[in-house]
C-alpha cells in the first residue's frame, strides 16, 4: 500500500504541474516547472523513473530468491519478466532496437505509425516470443503454490503490458498538449501503479514462500 500511495502522489503531482505549464501557461522556469522536472513520469532520471526502477528491482530480485529456494518455474519466469521490464525501462531496449529494425527492414509508415514505431513493435514481439516460451515451460512444470501467486500477480502484469503497448501507440497517433496530459497519465501513470502492485505482491510472496509452497493456500499472498 505504501508503494501505491507513493505512485499515486507522483502521478497527481505530474498531472497538476504539467497542466499548469502546458495548458495554463505557467513558466517552465517557475516552481511548477521545477517540480515537474523532478516528478516527470516519462522523464529520464526523474523521481518517478527511479521509483519504477526500484520497484522493478524488488520484483525480479524477490522472485529470483524464491526460485532459488523453491525451484518454482513460475518464479523463474516472473524473475525474467520483471528483469526484462527493468532492462527495457533503464536501457531503452525497444526504442533502440526499434530504430535498428526500422532501418534494417526499411519499414513503411502505417496508420499514422512511423517507421520507428513499427520497429519498436517488432522489438516487443521478439521479447514477447522469448518470454512466452519461458512462460509455456513454466506452465508445463507448474507446481503447488504457483496458482496462488499467479492469481495475484497476473493482473498487474496484464495492466503493465496493456499500458506499455496500447496507450503508447494511442499516444503516438493522437498528438497534442491535452493528449499528452491524458496519455501520460494513462500510460506512464498506469504502468507505475501496476509496477507498485506487482512489487507489493512480490514482497508478500518473498515473506511467505514457505507457506505458499507448502500448500497453505493463497491467503498468505495478500496486501495488508
Amino acid at each position: 500500500m505504501l508503494l501505491a500511495a507513493a505512485a499515486t502522489t507522483l502521478i497527481m503531482i505530474h498531472i497538476t504541474t504539467y497542466s499548469m505549464i502546458f495548458l495554463y501557461g505557467y513558466s517552465e522556469n517557475g516552481l511548477a516547472g521545477v517540480i515537474y522536472s523532478f516528478v516527470n513520469l516519462g522523464g529520464d532520471n526523474s523521481i518517478s523513473e527511479n521509483l519504477n526502477h526500484g520497484m522493478l528491482f524488488i520484483c525480479f530480485s524477490s522472485f529470483l530468491y524464491v526460485f532459488h529456494k523453491t525451484r518454482s518455474r513460475l518464479s523463474l519466469f516472473l524473475f525474467a519478466f520483471f528483469a526484462f521490464a527493468w532492462f527495457d525501462d533503464s536501457c531503452q531496449y525497444h526504442e533502440r532496437l526499434g530504430i535498428i529494425l526500422a532501418h534494417a527492414f526499411e519499414l513503411p509508415m502505417v496508420f499514422g505509425l512511423r517507421e520507428k514505431d513499427l520497429g519498436e513493435l517488432l522489438a516487443w514481439m521478439l521479447a514477447a516470443a522469448v518470454l512466452a516460451s519461458l512462460g509455456i515451460w513454466a506452465y508445463r512444470g507448474r507446481r503447488n503454490g504457483d496458482g496462488a501467486i499467479l492469481k495475484f500477480i497476473a493482473y498487474p502484469i496484464v495492466l503493465l503490458i496493456f499500458c506499455a503497448v496500447v496507450f503508447d501507440l494511442a499516444h503516438i497517433m493522437m498528438p497534442g498538449a491535452l493528449a499528452d496530459v491524458i496519455f501520460t497519465a494513462l500510460e506512464d501513470g498506469s504502468e507505475m501503479m501496476s509496477i507498485a502492485a506487482a512489487a507489493t505482491v512480490s514482497i508478500a510472496v518473498l515473506g511467505n514462500y514457505e507457506k505458499i509452497f507448502d500448500g497453505s493456500g493463497s491467503r498468505f499472498v495478500g496486501v495488508n
